[in-house]
């Protein structure tokens, strides 16, 4: 496993199989833009998130709405993850990995495009927003 992150080989999952098993892909990114986020959702997020028995709490779509907007999950991001070293990762890793998120996850409504305003509501899909 020789070139793969310390964190990594600890948890014993490769980023191909982690982005796998987070169903990556979908969404309305470009497709550089997408696999970027797939990519960096696996390195930096998936070995926790996305594991049996993980130490963070899955990532659906209702966990995710919960933040309210665009701006609150980009903030809570940038503060609090990675768990062990929050505020490590680049702007860029960041903002890849929130776009990967609202894409994969389906949370922006309709007509919200590539790139919303912070305060684009979050919702569920198949729910109605209120508010």
């Amino acid at each position: 496993m020789a070139g793969i992150p310390g964190r990594l080989r600890r948890f014993g999952v490769v980023p191909a199989a982690v982005c796998a098993a987070a169903g990556c892909g979908g969404g309305d990114a470009p497709p550089e833009e997408r696999i970027e986020g797939q990519r960096a959702y696996a390195v930096s997020c998936g070995y926790c998130h996305d594991v049996p028995n993980g130490i963070g709490a899955a990532l659906t779509p209702k966990v995710l709405a919960g933040y309210g907007t665009v701006g609150a999950l980009d903030r809570y991001l940038r503060a609090a993850m990675p768990h062990e070293a929050p505020g490590s990762l680049s702007g860029a890793e960041y903002d890849a990995i929130l776009q990967h998120l609202l894409d994969s996850r389906n949370l922006l409504p309709a007509g919200a495009g590539h790139d919303p305003p912070d305060s684009t509501r979050l919702q569920e899909p198949g729910r109605t927003p209120s508010g």
